[in-house]
């Protein structure tokens, strides 16, 4: 073997070792790039610790996002899907203490000493629409929500159409608390 080949291949097996090595530096640090973001994707104990948190502070659910954020403020955002099916997102600082959460009427942890949030009026509505038309969507078992209308009526504060995957649109009426106040029989 000529000495330039076998300088080729120790070259090829110290960038193989470098790439390996940045990766396990990587999972050890418990970050994975997140796709057209600068925020970075928890992984490994950093991503349990963080899901442990905020599953503590909720209850039963189920962790469908969870990153390290690189803008200031909270550290942490972990992304839960209810038992009921809302969306909710929860803020934790660097040792894991929850900051803030996206459902309405949460007002922080007075033991804890956590400040309170108000959500914004695009945080509410976004809130409430996504609960009002996963309810509906349960209601029915199933389809494709295709209209979603804040109502004035008075019995009903939201108006969910559903579309099965038969074809047959029905509409939902639920309170401002997204609770069904009568399904309606097919439209189309």
């Amino acid at each position: 073997m000529s000495s330039i080949t076998t300088t080729r291949l120790q070259k090829r097996t110290w960038i193989v070792a470098a790439v390996v090595g940045a990766a396990a530096l990587l999972a050890t640090a418990g970050i994975a790039t997140a796709g057209g973001t600068d925020d970075t994707r928890l992984t490994g104990t950093v991503l349990a610790h963080a899901s442990d948190a905020a599953l503590a502070e909720l209850g039963p659910g189920t962790v469908t996002d969870a990153h390290r954020r690189t803008a200031p403020g909270p550290p942490y955002a972990v992304e839960i899907r209810l038992a009921n099916g809302v969306e909710v997102t929860v803020e934790l600082d660097a040792s894991f203490a929850v900051v803030w959460v996206s459902a309405p009427g949460w007002l922080g942890d007075a033991a804890a000493g956590l400040p309170a949030r108000a959500l914004d009026g695009a945080e509410h509505a976004s809130v409430e629409r996504t609960s009002a038309e996963q309810v509906a969507l349960a209601e029915v078992g199933g389809g494709t929500v295709t209209r979603f209308v804040r109502s004035d009526a008075v019995d009903h504060a939201f108006e969910v159409e559903v579309t099965l995957t038969n074809g047959t649109r029905k509409v939902i009426e639920l309170t401002q608390r997204s609770e069904v106040v009568r399904p309606s029989g097919a439209t189309g």
